[in-house]
């Protein structure tokens, strides 16, 4: 190869390595990981702030906006506040901010066309019961929907005797159907009735969240991701962030491609060429793996007791340092409390709210996993 082609080439790899490696660093300088409130729920890839982010810091529909709350707005819905994420599961909680979640499932208020999210739980079929108020209080009234003189009420519409039990609960008078409606069991199953839990399959970073990594765009204009660093952030580093990695690749790149401009003169017919793909693209089109929905009873004493228990110290030896917040309650886990885990995914929960949790559902409130058929409670007829 003549000197003078080895020269061109040797150029024009110097000015790419000026000009696409600056960028590259202000880029990953604006998508650190962020929130909105202190105590809030920490945003980064897919999620990104609009107004404080760039686009490409995230993935398309997965955009956030920050009004003293993390607020996720869905095209068909309006606003919902975001409460906790977990990248690993990839699953976001919501809240209502009018703090009536049941209202926009009764107003048919809450649809997810045109997002990227699914439901975490297949919807059921369910009826608002309008009762007139009694002289006694009825424990599953929804407080945000009734007054002094009456109080709504939400059975299963394939329950057989529902009916009259909301009767039986109203004593001398009678309940109307206010409207019928699919509603997720959580909603009404008493513990995670204020928050809604949504999850997304597309871009799937749930691999590279369990080993420590975080994804993002391959590029900007791709929908393609990758999984190039370990995180860091409040929760500690695992990792050098790409802005320090993409700086130490331009100190130790730019001398090397001086030495690569001398050999090529040198020998006159070689050059060193980098690797075409420094790294690997992680496909975005994956399958649905959302767990399903198993009808079953809830688990005995000691199969509850049998479960894994860890008591938090001051320094808070967290089994993963970014789960810091129980999914049951939405609260951050606190010193000298003590945690449980499901022995089959190790999702762990204050065991307090795990305990209530066990003893009317078997599966795990995250993935819906179930445990060995041996531990399950038959339902009393």
């Amino acid at each position: 190869m003549a000197p003078l082609a080895i020269l061109t080439i040797s150029l024009c790899c110097c000015f790419l390595f000026f000009f696409f490696f600056p960028q590259k660093v202000a880029s990953a300088t604006n998508c650190v990981e962020s929130t909105c409130t202190p105590g809030g729920a920490w945003v980064r890839f897919p999620f990104w702030l609009r107004n404080l982010q760039p686009s490409s810091c995230g993935y398309q529909g997965f955009d956030l906006s920050c009004n003293n709350q993390t607020i996720l707005t869905l095209p068909s819905s309006g606003d919902f506040f975001v409460k906790t994420i977990s990248y690993r599961d990839q699953t976001v909680w919501l809240s209502d901010p009018d703090n009536c979640l049941p209202k926009r499932f009764l107003d048919h208020d809450v649809s997810l066309q045109g997002t990227p999210f699914l439901f975490a739980q297949d919807l059921e079929t369910y009826t608002f019961l309008n009762c007139s108020a009694s002289q006694t209080t009825e424990p599953s009234a929804i407080p945000c929907l009734s007054s002094d003189s009456y109080y709504v009420i939400v059975v299963s519409s394939g329950w057989s005797t529902s009916l009259s039990t909301a009767n039986h609960a109203s004593s001398s008078s009678l309940c109307s159907v206010i409207s019928t409606t699919l509603v997720p069991p959580s909603l009404v199953e008493g513990y995670l009735s204020s928050s809604l839990q949504l999850a997304w399959s597309v871009p799937d970073c749930g691999s590279c969240e369990a080993n420590g990594i975080i994804c993002e765009l391959d590029n900007a204009t791709s929908s393609q991701t990758i999984c190039p660093h370990s995180k860091s952030g409040p929760s500690g580093p695992s990792g050098l962030s790409s802005a320090a990695k993409n700086g130490i690749m331009i100190g130790v790149g730019i001398p090397a491609l001086f030495c690569v401009i001398g050999l090529s003169f040198y020998f006159h017919n070689k050059m060193m060429r980098a690797p075409d793909q420094l790294r690997q693209p992680v496909s975005a089109d994956v399958p649905n793996r959302q767990p399903p929905v198993l009808a079953i009873s809830g688990l005995d004493g000691p199969t509850i007791e049998s479960y894994p228990t860890t008591e938090l110290g001051e320094t808070w030896e967290l089994p993963y340092p970014n789960d810091n917040t129980c999914p049951i309650c939405l609260a951050e886990y606190q010193a000298k409390e003590t945690l449980r885990a499901m022995p089959e995914c190790n999702h762990y929960f204050h065991a307090s709210c795990i305990d209530k949790w066990l003893k009317m559902n078997a599966t795990c409130p995250l993935c819906r996993n179930p445990p060995e058929a041996s531990k399950i409670i038959s339902p009393v007829i």
